[in-house]
């Protein structure tokens, strides 16, 4: 028996809108953890980078650090469930047809397939993606509507697609708070690092090396970076006489190894996006060469796994300190640091040594990768930076008693000259002891021996002088676009 229902109000179409987004975003997902598969809030997420002003965008990178991500890619799900509601209602609004299905389907993916051109992954990948997520949306979406004529049959399958999209987000809110965690443990964001946060044991003073568990780490994927098998990797090497290289092989050439030093641009005053770490690898020269270059070449373009490109300018592609890397202190790169292979080379911000590359590509025009789409500067050279790491903001130490300040410089291929330290607010500066434990394009630990001469607050401020013999730019600003200026400072209460 049946029984003729009058027109639904829209808040029921609102409510199968909402499950059958939230599985379908879920699924989604779920996918991209399974099969590497690009998810549309991540392609939002790409595209919000992209459409932000550059000032805007690295203001909140600044502050968020290693959140930002996760706030971008929730919000983009976020959006796209609650727009899968709004269609639900609309849907339900209008008379049940058999391509109502159709439209839905059609409507939502062009409004969501200009994302596919901005988006990081292939445009032709995302675009498949966001057609068959929201046919999967719209087959839900009508299983859950059904016509106005309510059966025994269609109230189980409203039931199974409301139950589906309690599920899936349930399992959003497990997936997504994970994402939220783990970029917390990577690197809190600036408002989260409480007093007395010290870095100081994460690397050692003797060496000057970072300790290999806390090299830092910066992905634009978040935790989805890519999962590549080493026995199925091949690095496509263009030229004149292209070829492909496997993982054994190119581990079999990797004969150089040099300390270096990688610092993020986004990295704030004092910041802990930099490390220093024992790289080992194949000259990127030497690959170059194998494969021929054009006379006409300009720079070098890299394309990575996940996406991500950028270039080099050919004369700091040939130095021969520039490195194919497969190794980090000795052992095979770990996933979050590249593996198989990344760049690495002196000089430059970590923007410019990307990770987990698939190809490398002689051109002859200028190329601007990821981040210099979105405004960053294109030759990420290192501008001068120093950090305190002991004794800690707020610290409480005795009068009288020796202190051991410590921490690290850093000024690229223009190396360290020197480390001065002011307990006065900067009216007086200090030399500093700078240990010459690595090469000069690398940090160089400091230390100074300070005995407080009376009880009170102290404002302790660290600058190093590079090579050239300038000082570090006192002048506070955000790592937009060029890497953050200022020095760091901290407050030590004497007693």
């Amino acid at each position: 028996m049946t029984d003729v229902r009058q027109p639904r109000m829209t808040r029921q179409g609102a409510l199968a809108g909402l499950a059958a987004a939230a599985a379908v975003v879920a699924t989604g997902f779920a996918l991209r953890l399974l099969a590497g598969l690009p998810t549309l809030p991540d392609a939002a997420a790409d595209a919000f980078t992209l459409v932000v002003p550059g000032a805007i965008f690295g203001f909140l990178l600044d502050r968020l650090q290693s959140l930002g991500r996760p706030l971008l890619v929730t919000g983009s799900a976020l959006a796209l469930v609650a727009g899968g509601a709004l269609a639900g209602a609309l849907a339900d609004a209008r008379p049940a047809t058999r391509r109502r299905p159709l439209v839905v389907a059609a409507a939502l993916s062009l409004l969501t397939l200009p994302l596919a051109g901005l988006a990081t992954a292939s445009g032709s990948a995302i675009a498949l993606v966001t057609v068959a997520q929201w046919s999967a949306f719209a087959i839900l979406l009508e299983l859950a509507l059904g016509h106005r004529v309510e059966t025994a049959t269609s109230a189980m399958r409203r039931r199974v697609v409301y139950a589906a999209g309690v599920f899936g987000g349930a399992w959003l809110l497990t997936y997504l708070g994970g994402r939220f965690v783990s970029a917390a443990n990577a690197g809190p964001a600036r408002w989260l690092v409480s007093p007395g946060t010290t870095l100081a044991g994460t690397y050692d003073a003797g060496t000057g090396l970072t300790n290999t568990k806390d090299f830092y780490v910066v992905s634009k994927n978040d935790i989805d970076d890519p999962v590549i098998a080493a026995a199925d990797w091949r690095l496509q090497v263009q030229g004149l006489r292209p070829f492909a290289i496997g993982y054994d092989e190119l581990r079999g050439l990797a004969a150089a190894a040099r300390p270096r030093t990688l610092a993020c641009i986004s990295n704030p005053i004092g910041g802990e996006y930099i490390s220093t770490g024992v790289f080992g690898g194949v000259p990127l020269a030497d690959l170059l060469m194998r494969a021929g270059l054009d006379a006409d070449t300009s720079e070098v373009r890299f394309t990575c796994a996940d996406g991500y490109t950028e270039s080099l300018p050919l004369a700091a592609a040939l130095d021969p300190t520039t490195l194919v890397a497969v190794t980090l202190d000795g052992e095979p790169l770990a996933r979050q640091h590249g593996f198989p292979a990344r760049l690495v080379l002196a000089g430059r911000y970590g923007m410019k040594q990307p990770k987990w590359l698939t190809a490398i590509r002689p051109v002859t025009e200028p190329y601007d990768g990821y981040w210099e789409v979105r405004g960053w500067n294109k030759d990420a050279f290192v501008r001068t930076f120093s950090r305190m790491d002991r004794p800690t903001e707020g610290e409480t130490v005795g009068a009288g008693v020796l202190v051991d300040v410590g921490g690290i410089a850093y000024a690229g291929s223009r190396g360290v000259k020197g480390v001065q330290l002011s307990f006065d607010g900067g009216a007086t500066w200090q030399d500093a002891r700078v240990a010459r434990v690595l090469p000069n394009d690398a940090w160089a630990p400091f230390r100074f021996a300070w005995t407080p001469p009376a009880a009170g607050t102290y404002d302790v401020r660290v600058r190093a002088i590079d090579g050239d013999g300038a000082v570090q730019d006192p002048t506070e600003r955000d790592s937009f676009p060029d890497g953050a200026t200022g020095l760091h400072r901290i407050s030590v209460v004497v007693r």
